[in-house]
Protein backbone atom coordinates (compact mmCIF):
# COMPACT_ATOMS: atom_id res chain seq x y z
CA UNK A 1 0.00 0.00 0.00
CA UNK A 2 1.69 3.48 -0.86
CA UNK A 3 2.39 5.90 1.97
CA UNK A 4 -0.76 8.78 2.97
CA UNK A 5 0.30 11.86 2.89
CA UNK A 6 1.24 11.73 6.74
CA UNK A 7 2.72 8.70 6.82
CA UNK A 8 5.04 10.17 4.72
CA UNK A 9 5.82 12.94 6.96
CA UNK A 10 6.43 10.78 9.50
CA UNK A 11 8.80 9.05 7.82
CA UNK A 12 10.23 12.06 6.89
CA UNK A 13 10.80 13.04 10.40
CA UNK A 14 11.90 10.43 12.31
CA UNK A 15 14.05 10.10 9.86
CA UNK A 16 13.39 6.66 7.43
CA UNK A 17 13.71 7.20 3.70
CA UNK A 18 10.03 8.49 3.04
CA UNK A 19 8.21 8.13 -0.87
CA UNK A 20 9.00 11.73 -1.62
CA UNK A 21 10.25 14.68 -0.04
CA UNK A 22 7.55 16.32 2.16
CA UNK A 23 6.63 20.07 1.61
CA UNK A 24 4.74 22.77 3.20
CA UNK A 25 1.94 23.32 0.58
CA UNK A 26 0.38 19.68 0.85
CA UNK A 27 -0.90 21.03 3.64
CA UNK A 28 -0.17 17.87 6.23
CA UNK A 29 1.56 20.29 8.83
CA UNK A 30 -1.66 21.95 10.88
CA UNK A 31 -0.03 24.30 13.24
CA UNK A 32 -2.47 25.07 15.74
CA UNK A 33 -2.52 28.25 18.82
CA UNK A 34 -3.84 27.67 22.44
CA UNK A 35 -5.48 30.84 23.54
CA UNK A 36 -3.09 33.93 23.91
CA UNK A 37 -0.16 32.49 22.46
CA UNK A 38 0.03 35.35 20.15
CA UNK A 39 0.20 38.97 21.26
CA UNK A 40 -3.24 41.22 20.86
CA UNK A 41 -2.93 43.49 17.55
CA UNK A 42 -2.29 46.71 20.51
CA UNK A 43 -2.86 46.77 24.08
CA UNK A 44 -1.15 44.52 26.63
CA UNK A 45 -1.30 40.98 27.09
CA UNK A 46 -1.14 38.76 29.89
CA UNK A 47 2.16 38.84 30.56
CA UNK A 48 1.63 42.77 31.20
CA UNK A 49 4.18 43.38 27.82
CA UNK A 50 2.60 46.15 26.15
CA UNK A 51 2.64 45.86 22.06
CA UNK A 52 2.52 48.70 19.17
CA UNK A 53 -0.94 48.50 17.39
CA UNK A 54 -1.05 46.83 13.95
CA UNK A 55 -2.92 48.87 11.47
CA UNK A 56 -6.62 47.88 11.00
CA UNK A 57 -5.62 47.56 7.56
CA UNK A 58 -3.30 45.14 7.93
CA UNK A 59 -4.00 41.44 6.88
CA UNK A 60 -1.54 38.83 7.20
CA UNK A 61 -1.02 36.45 4.22
CA UNK A 62 -1.74 32.63 4.62
CA UNK A 63 -0.08 31.49 7.32
CA UNK A 64 2.14 34.46 7.96
CA UNK A 65 2.06 35.45 11.72
CA UNK A 66 0.15 38.84 12.33
CA UNK A 67 2.29 40.31 15.18
CA UNK A 68 3.42 43.64 16.30
CA UNK A 69 6.01 44.36 18.33
CA UNK A 70 6.64 45.35 22.19
CA UNK A 71 6.73 48.84 23.21
CA UNK A 72 6.26 48.73 26.66
CA UNK A 73 8.12 45.94 29.26
CA UNK A 74 6.75 45.11 32.81
CA UNK A 75 9.65 45.02 34.85
CA UNK A 76 13.06 46.59 35.16
CA UNK A 77 15.00 43.56 36.44
CA UNK A 78 14.79 39.63 37.25
CA UNK A 79 14.78 40.25 40.80
CA UNK A 80 11.38 42.47 40.07
CA UNK A 81 9.98 39.42 38.00
CA UNK A 82 10.08 37.02 40.80
CA UNK A 83 7.20 39.06 42.20
CA UNK A 84 5.45 38.68 40.00
CA UNK A 85 2.50 36.40 38.77
CA UNK A 86 3.05 34.73 35.83
CA UNK A 87 -0.45 33.07 33.34
CA UNK A 88 -1.58 29.98 34.23
CA UNK A 89 -0.63 27.17 31.44
CA UNK A 90 -2.81 24.52 33.28
CA UNK A 91 -6.29 26.20 32.14
CA UNK A 92 -8.01 23.83 29.89
CA UNK A 93 -9.59 26.50 27.89
CA UNK A 94 -6.81 27.34 26.65
CA UNK A 95 -6.72 24.74 24.51
CA UNK A 96 -10.30 24.01 24.10
CA UNK A 97 -11.62 23.22 20.15
CA UNK A 98 -7.71 23.24 18.79
CA UNK A 99 -8.77 19.66 16.35
CA UNK A 100 -11.90 21.28 15.18
CA UNK A 101 -12.29 21.44 11.73
CA UNK A 102 -8.72 19.28 10.86
CA UNK A 103 -8.81 15.94 9.59
CA UNK A 104 -6.14 14.35 11.92
CA UNK A 105 -5.81 10.98 9.67
CA UNK A 106 -4.48 13.34 7.14
CA UNK A 107 -2.76 16.76 9.30
CA UNK A 108 -0.31 16.12 12.17
CA UNK A 109 -1.32 18.74 14.07
CA UNK A 110 1.51 20.83 16.10
CA UNK A 111 1.15 23.08 18.60
CA UNK A 112 2.83 26.12 18.61
CA UNK A 113 4.25 27.75 21.88
CA UNK A 114 4.35 31.40 22.80
CA UNK A 115 7.86 32.88 22.91
CA UNK A 116 10.74 30.74 24.62
CA UNK A 117 12.63 31.15 27.55
CA UNK A 118 14.70 33.97 26.55
CA UNK A 119 12.45 35.70 23.94
CA UNK A 120 10.20 35.94 26.76
CA UNK A 121 13.05 37.27 29.43
CA UNK A 122 13.56 40.08 26.55
CA UNK A 123 9.85 40.76 26.51
CA UNK A 124 9.25 40.97 29.61
CA UNK A 125 12.34 43.03 30.50
CA UNK A 126 13.71 44.54 27.08
CA UNK A 127 16.19 42.91 25.22
CA UNK A 128 19.58 45.41 26.59
CA UNK A 129 18.31 44.91 30.04
CA UNK A 130 17.73 40.64 29.70
CA UNK A 131 21.07 40.14 27.93
CA UNK A 132 22.99 42.34 31.10
CA UNK A 133 20.23 40.52 33.68
CA UNK A 134 21.93 37.16 32.15
CA UNK A 135 25.27 38.39 33.78
CA UNK A 136 24.58 40.83 36.27
CA UNK A 137 22.02 38.71 38.48
CA UNK A 138 22.17 35.14 37.16
CA UNK A 139 20.65 33.84 40.06
CA UNK A 140 17.58 35.44 39.49
CA UNK A 141 17.69 35.22 35.99
CA UNK A 142 17.75 31.37 36.42
CA UNK A 143 14.82 31.36 38.21
CA UNK A 144 12.82 33.43 35.70
CA UNK A 145 13.61 31.31 32.93
CA UNK A 146 13.02 28.55 35.07
CA UNK A 147 9.38 29.93 35.87
CA UNK A 148 9.05 30.69 32.25
CA UNK A 149 9.89 27.01 31.24
CA UNK A 150 7.26 26.11 33.82
CA UNK A 151 4.92 27.59 31.88
CA UNK A 152 5.85 25.71 28.54
CA UNK A 153 6.18 23.06 30.24
CA UNK A 154 2.34 22.89 31.46
CA UNK A 155 2.00 24.28 27.44
CA UNK A 156 3.03 21.14 25.96
CA UNK A 157 1.40 19.00 28.90
CA UNK A 158 -2.08 21.09 27.48
CA UNK A 159 -1.09 20.15 24.16
CA UNK A 160 -0.97 16.68 24.08
CA UNK A 161 -3.44 16.38 26.45
CA UNK A 162 -6.29 18.21 23.34
CA UNK A 163 -4.52 15.92 20.78
CA UNK A 164 -1.78 17.62 19.39
CA UNK A 165 1.17 15.24 17.89
CA UNK A 166 3.67 17.68 18.09
CA UNK A 167 5.42 20.86 19.45
CA UNK A 168 6.65 23.71 17.90
CA UNK A 169 9.22 25.91 20.20
CA UNK A 170 11.10 28.97 19.20
CA UNK A 171 13.61 31.04 21.01
CA UNK A 172 16.64 33.18 19.12
CA UNK A 173 20.50 32.62 20.30
CA UNK A 174 22.25 34.70 17.00
CA UNK A 175 22.35 36.67 15.06
CA UNK A 176 23.89 36.30 11.41
CA UNK A 177 27.68 36.19 12.57
CA UNK A 178 27.21 34.05 15.32
CA UNK A 179 25.75 33.63 18.95
CA UNK A 180 24.82 36.72 20.86
CA UNK A 181 25.51 34.94 23.98
CA UNK A 182 28.22 33.10 25.19
CA UNK A 183 27.14 29.34 24.69
CA UNK A 184 28.62 28.63 28.20
CA UNK A 185 26.29 30.98 29.55
CA UNK A 186 22.94 29.50 27.78
CA UNK A 187 24.25 26.05 28.73
CA UNK A 188 24.02 27.20 32.29
CA UNK A 189 20.84 29.32 32.65
CA UNK A 190 18.98 28.37 29.41
CA UNK A 191 19.30 25.20 28.84
CA UNK A 192 18.41 23.31 31.93
CA UNK A 193 14.60 24.58 31.43
CA UNK A 194 14.97 23.43 27.38
CA UNK A 195 15.65 20.24 28.63
CA UNK A 196 12.73 19.98 30.68
CA UNK A 197 10.08 21.22 27.90
CA UNK A 198 11.55 18.88 24.94
CA UNK A 199 11.19 15.79 27.03
CA UNK A 200 7.64 16.11 27.38
CA UNK A 201 7.22 15.90 24.16
CA UNK A 202 10.42 13.37 23.87
CA UNK A 203 8.65 11.02 26.59
CA UNK A 204 5.63 11.25 24.94
CA UNK A 205 7.17 10.16 21.66
CA UNK A 206 6.07 13.24 19.87
CA UNK A 207 8.44 15.39 17.75
CA UNK A 208 9.61 18.51 18.82
CA UNK A 209 10.25 21.30 15.77
CA UNK A 210 12.51 23.86 17.46
CA UNK A 211 12.98 26.97 15.96
CA UNK A 212 16.01 29.79 16.44
CA UNK A 213 17.67 32.65 13.75
CA UNK A 214 20.78 33.16 12.70
CA UNK A 215 24.12 31.49 13.09
CA UNK A 216 22.91 29.35 15.72
CA UNK A 217 25.26 26.21 14.81
CA UNK A 218 26.64 26.00 18.51
CA UNK A 219 23.84 25.33 20.23
CA UNK A 220 22.45 22.50 17.97
CA UNK A 221 24.57 19.50 19.45
CA UNK A 222 22.93 20.38 23.18
CA UNK A 223 19.65 20.95 21.85
CA UNK A 224 19.97 17.57 19.47
CA UNK A 225 20.83 15.69 22.47
CA UNK A 226 17.98 17.17 24.96
CA UNK A 227 15.60 15.09 22.01
CA UNK A 228 14.91 18.35 19.98
CA UNK A 229 13.26 16.33 16.65
CA UNK A 230 12.99 18.93 13.73
CA UNK A 231 15.08 21.83 13.34
CA UNK A 232 13.74 25.00 11.48
CA UNK A 233 17.28 27.56 11.22
CA UNK A 234 18.18 30.09 8.68
CA UNK A 235 19.38 28.82 5.75
CA UNK A 236 20.96 31.96 5.01
CA UNK A 237 23.01 31.91 8.12
CA UNK A 238 23.52 28.21 8.97
CA UNK A 239 25.25 25.25 7.07
CA UNK A 240 22.57 23.11 6.92
CA UNK A 241 24.52 20.35 4.86
CA UNK A 242 27.42 20.09 7.62
CA UNK A 243 24.75 19.71 10.26
CA UNK A 244 22.85 17.08 8.08
CA UNK A 245 26.69 15.29 7.67
CA UNK A 246 27.63 15.26 11.39
CA UNK A 247 24.23 14.15 12.71
CA UNK A 248 22.66 12.03 10.21
CA UNK A 249 19.67 10.46 10.70
CA UNK A 250 19.34 12.55 14.24
CA UNK A 251 17.67 15.12 13.29
CA UNK A 252 15.55 16.52 10.59
CA UNK A 253 14.93 19.94 8.77
CA UNK A 254 11.97 21.63 8.35
CA UNK A 255 12.93 24.65 5.62
CA UNK A 256 15.87 25.05 3.74
CA UNK A 257 15.12 27.73 1.25
CA UNK A 258 16.19 30.89 2.58
CA UNK A 259 13.40 33.72 3.22
CA UNK A 260 15.00 36.56 1.55
CA UNK A 261 15.71 34.74 -1.65
CA UNK A 262 11.81 33.31 -1.34
CA UNK A 263 10.70 37.00 -0.92
CA UNK A 264 12.82 38.87 -4.18
CA UNK A 265 14.66 36.51 -5.81
CA UNK A 266 13.14 34.85 -9.22
CA UNK A 267 11.21 31.67 -9.63
CA UNK A 268 14.59 30.01 -11.58
CA UNK A 269 16.68 30.94 -8.15
CA UNK A 270 13.79 29.49 -5.95
CA UNK A 271 14.06 26.10 -8.00
CA UNK A 272 17.70 25.99 -7.38
CA UNK A 273 17.66 26.85 -3.79
CA UNK A 274 14.69 24.15 -3.54
CA UNK A 275 17.07 21.56 -5.31
CA UNK A 276 20.00 22.35 -3.91
CA UNK A 277 18.20 21.97 -0.74
CA UNK A 278 16.33 18.39 -1.90
CA UNK A 279 19.67 17.10 -2.96
CA UNK A 280 22.19 17.78 -0.02
CA UNK A 281 19.16 17.39 3.16
CA UNK A 282 16.95 14.55 2.10
CA UNK A 283 18.92 11.95 1.00
CA UNK A 284 18.16 9.47 3.44
CA UNK A 285 15.10 11.54 4.39
CA UNK A 286 14.94 13.69 7.30
CA UNK A 287 13.56 17.40 5.32
CA UNK A 288 10.18 19.28 4.58
CA UNK A 289 11.05 21.36 2.16
CA UNK A 290 9.94 24.74 3.09
CA UNK A 291 10.43 28.51 3.35
CA UNK A 292 12.55 29.09 6.53
CA UNK A 293 9.56 31.29 8.13
CA UNK A 294 5.82 31.40 6.50
CA UNK A 295 5.88 34.92 4.88
CA UNK A 296 3.56 36.44 2.05
CA UNK A 297 5.52 35.45 -0.90
CA UNK A 298 5.09 36.25 -4.19
CA UNK A 299 3.01 33.48 -6.01
CA UNK A 300 5.20 33.00 -8.75
CA UNK A 301 8.24 31.65 -6.14
CA UNK A 302 5.88 29.65 -4.06
CA UNK A 303 4.69 28.00 -6.93
CA UNK A 304 8.61 27.19 -8.02
CA UNK A 305 9.11 25.59 -4.79
CA UNK A 306 5.95 23.34 -5.05
CA UNK A 307 6.83 22.82 -8.59
CA UNK A 308 10.68 21.89 -7.51
CA UNK A 309 9.22 19.82 -4.98
CA UNK A 310 7.24 17.71 -7.40
CA UNK A 311 9.55 16.99 -9.63
CA UNK A 312 13.06 16.80 -8.07
CA UNK A 313 11.74 15.24 -4.95
CA UNK A 314 10.94 11.67 -5.25
CA UNK A 315 12.75 8.83 -4.27
CA UNK A 316 15.27 7.32 -5.46
CA UNK A 317 16.66 11.33 -5.62
CA UNK A 318 18.55 11.79 -8.82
Amino acid sequence: MPLSAKENLWCAIRPVKPAYVPYSAEGVLRLVDHRGRKPPRAGTDEWGVTWAPLPESYVAGAGEPAESYATGHPAKSCAELLTRTFPDPSDPSLFAGLLIGINTDRALVIGQHPAGPLDRLCALLDMPTAMLALMSEPEAAFAVLERIADYHVGIARGYLAAGVEAGFLADDYAGRDGPFLRPKLWQKLILPGLRRIIAVYRDAGAPLFFHTCGRAEAFIPDLVDAGVTVFNLQSSACDLPALKARFGRRIAFYGGVANELMMTGTPEEVRAAARAAIETLSQEGGLILAPDQPLAFPPENEAALVETAQRYGRYPLG
